[in-house]
Parts: C-alpha cells; structure tokens; sequence
C-alpha cells in the first residue's frame, strides 16, 4: 500500500533526454550528501513513536507527521548492510506509479535474471520459477530505479562526532523499503557476525530522526523530492529472527550505442544477501549478459565503496565519495549523457563543504609514456626512452608503462584510464601525429593535465618533432620540457639523441625521489 499526498515530479518515461541522465548523476554524486552534518533541525513532537511496519514509518514522514528531532522505535525490523540513497521514494504514490509503467519495457526473449519481488509479483504467468522472471529493458529499469528500486554499499561516514555506518532496517526485509540508520561504531561491532552468517540481523531499534543536506543531489536533478532523513541510532535491541526472504537491489549505469548514437542507459539486478554466491552470481550476470551481452554496453557508475566489483567503472562510487573524480573524467561524462550539471559547480561546493580529498602519492607507482605510434613504428626513439628509464626504476616500486603493455582482449581505453590514474610521471613524445591523434587529444591528454593540475603527477614533455601546440595541447607550455622546440629528436645525431635521453632519465629520477 502507497502513501503520500504529495505528488511526485516525474516526466513520463518516453521521455528519453536529459532529466534521465540528470536523475541517474543526481542519485549517484548526490551519495556525498551523507558525508556532511545533519542539519539542526528540530520540531518537537509529544513521546516516543512505535512502528512495525515500512509503510507506516513512511506514511508518517511524508505526510508530516514526525519529524526531525522526533524519537522512534523500530520493533523487529531486519538490519541489512545496505543502503538507499533515495529512501522514501518508494513509498511515494508515484513511485508505485513508475514501477507499474515499467511493465510497458519487458524484455522480449530468453534473457533470465535473478528476481525482483515486485516483478514475481507483477508478471505473474511470465515468471519462470521461484528463482527468474521477466526482465526489464534499460527503458523499463529507469522505471524502477525512478520508483524507488536500488540501494548503495559505504564505508562509515563522520557524523555525531564519530564514525557511524549508513545501513538500513526494513520490516519485510526488503532494503529499497526500509528506513535508513545511522549506527555507531559500538553498536555496529555487534552486527557483524549474524551480516556475515545471515545476511541481516533482526533487532529492536531506537533512535532520533535527523535531516540530511542534499547540495550534491541538487546540482544535477531537481527533482529528487523526498525529505531526507535517517535514523541516528541510540539503542539496538536483538530479536529472535523469523522466516523472511531478504532482498537487495544494486543498480548501475552504462553507455551503449544499441540505439544508435551513444547514450546513458540504467539496470538493476536483485540478489538475496542470505544466500551464499547469490551476490556474485548476480552482478556477474548483469555485466557480461545484460550489459555488455544484450546492449553491448561499459558501465559507467556503480554501488559499492567498500569493494571493486567494477573496475572499468568510470565514476565508481568509492571515487564520487573520496572526491577522486577529476573534471575531465566529469566533463565528459556529463556530455556523453547530455546532461544539464555544470562541473564546476560540483567542484566549487566540495570546496566550500571542505571535503577537498588528501593528496596522496602512494599509489601513483608508474612512468606513463605518452607518444603516438605512427611515429615510433619509424624511429624507434620510445624504445630508447624506455631503455634508459629502466635503470632509474630498477630495484625500485616504480614502473615504466606504456600502451605495449595491454595484452590482447584487454580493454585498451579502460587499461590507459586506469595507468594514467596510477601515473606519477607522464612523459609526453611530441610529434604532428601525436596531436593528431583523437585519442589522445580528447582522452588521455585531458586526464594527464587533470592529475598535474591537481599536483598528482609530474609531466615531462619531449619535443621529438617540430610541432605548433594549439587547442588543449597549448596546456602543456605550463609544464617541464626537456629540449627546446628547435633541437627536436629529429634533429640530433644519434649520441646527442641519446644525451638527451640521459637528461630525461635524470630528471624523472629527481621527481620520483622528491
């Protein structure tokens, strides 16, 4: 049963354009809001308020009729690790409606997935057996996803004064139903084992509901309407558990082109946390037979900070809440998906929320050698560089890398993306097909200036060629070059070349030791 007077702001879902994409980035930056302190909000409300029930925890919250600063008591729910960034939404009446209309978007097939309880209970003939149903196409996921479906993992957060871990507690241990809590590290301690064993715990929960800021969200989807509170948890009471089919959907973005021009679609899988092998076996199947299987997609974002489960993620969610997005990993984002956010923005209220990350070098380990192979095929120069920069890195944790490393079958982009995050010293072989390559323009010459601008890793540039830098190639007269543009490589006999290799071993040297 839905509750709820207010009416829901949602377009139809025919509507394919930009408030999805808006919506998807809003659900997944606007996971930051955790990080900051609750607001100090308080309306007082008569005695402690007793649920055992989802629907009436949230029926009362929508229509008002508690409040921040009102003291509850959760009686038998079950405790479950996870946790919704949009909670309430589901229960919002037209939530109810979306999900309803995603049954417009049934995939037509043989494609199997694990279940959903709406779907076993919607698609009613359709359902194959207790364990498969229907599946939605991505059109049909947004739905659900919009009405509420989908939860995230974190690692604790500062707030109260200590580290708290952000999980849910739900009556029919559903997580996307539940309310959210915010549970301290004492009280946290004692979950571990039945999490581990059972895939929740059912306990007596008392606490004080608190208002939670939402700037992040905001930036990218206006329409995220739920209040958003959780519970802080004072008192955890365990109960005896009862038979209960625990469920947890994971969602996650993609890119496919299976429509035509490249655009940001969304799926859903469900998995039951109980079940050993069930959590694996479900994000296995969503990658490689929804994903990249029927859509020929490459996700973008996912669910988990706590764990990699998808490493190709561009904006994974443990970077959107350590803060290690760059802007041109954001930028490009946001125009892939023909978005309306504004990257600046984003950057300026992480500034003024303080939660600028640390700068760390520890895992910045490689020498990344950027130069264009049309080039080397006939000089032979990056092979030279390579040969003397093995004795700077020898006996040493750093490594040298370039693109001749990814072995076959690899994901060529994913595995530059991913060198390039790892860089300490980027040397840069500039030639004319150096910066006529489109790669390396739009993709991997952007994110090398991110990390420099950020004081994460050092360039080094090599005039191999005459080359005139222009567009975002001009960005690299900031940096270090180790010849001047008229004593290219090209121009110097073989013992002056291999002096100049000398020179760059050094200087890379210095950087790795400073």
């Amino acid at each position: 049963m839905e509750f709820g007077p207010q009416r829901v702001p949602f377009q139809p879902i025919p509507a394919w354009a930009s408030y999805q994409a808006n919506s998807i980035l809003g659900a997944h930056i606007g996971t930051m809001d955790y990080m900051l302190s609750p607001q100090e909000i308080r309306t007082p409300h008569g005695g402690m308020r007793s649920y055992d029930k989802n629907e009436d925890i949230w029926r009362d919250l929508i229509e008002r009729r508690v409040d921040a600063g009102t003291e509850i008591v959760l009686k038998g729910f079950h405790v479950l690790d996870w946790f919704p960034p949009a909670p309430g939404l589901y229960h919002t009446r037209d939530a109810a409606d979306v999900r309803s209309e995603a049954f417009d978007h049934l995939h037509r097939g043989s494609l199997n997935a694990p279940i959903s309880r709406d779907q076993a209970s919607l698609v009613g003939k359709n359902k194959r057996s207790s364990d498969y149903t229907a599946v939605f196409t991505p059109e049909g996921k947004f739905s659900m996803l919009q009405g509420g479906v989908g939860c995230v993992r974190l690692k604790p957060v500062q707030m109260f004064g200590g580290p708290h871990w952000l999980i849910t507690a739900s009556s029919d241990g559903v997580a996307h139903t539940g309310l959210p809590l915010a549970l301290p590290r004492k009280l946290y301690a004692a979950l571990l084992d039945p999490l581990r064993l059972r895939g929740a715990a059912r306990a007596s929960i008392t606490g004080e509901l608190e208002y939670i800021q939402a700037p992040f969200s905001r930036l990218f989807d206006a329409t995220r309407m739920v209040r958003r509170l959780l519970l802080r948890v004072t008192g955890l009471e365990f109960c005896e558990p009862v038979p209960v089919t625990l469920e947890t959907s994971v969602a996650v973005s993609f890119v496919s082109d299976y429509q035509g021009s490249p655009k940001i679609y969304v799926t859903y899988v469900t998995f039951r946390p109980d079940v050993k092998g069930f959590f694996e076996e479900a994000v296995s199947w969503m990658k490689t037979e929804y994903v990249e299987g029927e859509y020929h997609g490459r996700i973008i974002t996912d669910f988990d900070q706590t764990q990699t489960v998808f490493p190709e993620a561009r904006l994974a969610l443990a970077k959107v809440m350590d803060r290690l997005i760059s802007r041109g990993e954001l930028r490009e984002t946001i125009e892939l998906m023909h978005a309306t956010g504004s990257v600046d923005s984003y950057f300026d209220e992480v500034a003024r929320r303080e939660l600028l990350p640390g700068k760390t070098l520890e895992h910045r380990t490689k020498i990344f050698i950027s130069y264009a192979h049309a080039a080397e095929n006939s000089t032979g120069w990056v092979s030279r560089i390579r040969t003397h920069l093995e004795g700077v890195v020898r006996s040493s944790e750093f490594e040298i890398w370039d693109d001749s490393r990814i072995d076959a079958g690899e994901r060529w982009r994913d595995e530059i993306e991913k060198a390039i995050n790892q860089t300490r010293v980027a040397v840069l072989v500039l030639t004319g097909d150096f910066l006529a390559s489109k790669f390396i323009r739009e993709a991997e010459l952007p994110l090398l200036l991110e990390a420099a601008d950020a004081a994460m890793a050092t360039i080094l540039c090599v005039y191999a060629s005459a080359v005139h830098l222009s567009g975002n190639a001009e960005r690299l007269s900031r940096y270090q070059f180790v010849n001047s543009p008229e004593r290219p490589l090209q121009a110097l006999s073989g013992d002056a070349q291999e002096s100049l290799y000398a020179q760059l071993a050094k200087r890379v040297a210095e950087v790795l030791t400073a």
